[in-house]
């Protein structure tokens, strides 16, 4: 820590006293974080999406990009 300034020291040693005050506390809520992702599995974050809005994002893409391609072409000339 030789190349901490001061007040870098400071904020640093109130960080450490707050996570020792707050440890067991945190640690629990951890815990439960954990328990919750092993119930819920990796999906728990995952929107689910229809296909209609798969092909609707699909048809989005190919109208833009034969846009972009016209678009080019035709200044190129």
């Amino acid at each position: 820590m030789d190349g901490l300034s001061p007040r870098e020291r400071l904020l640093l040693a109130a960080i450490e006293l707050e996570l020792r005050q707050s440890g067991e506390r945190l640690a629990s809520r951890l815990n439960e974080f954990n328990e919750r992702a092993e119930r819920e599995g990796p999906d728990r974050f995952a929107d689910h999406v229809s296909r209609a809005e798969v092909a609707a994002v699909a048809a989005m893409v190919l109208i833009l990009t034969g846009i972009m391609t016209l678009v080019i072409v035709t200044c190129g000339k």
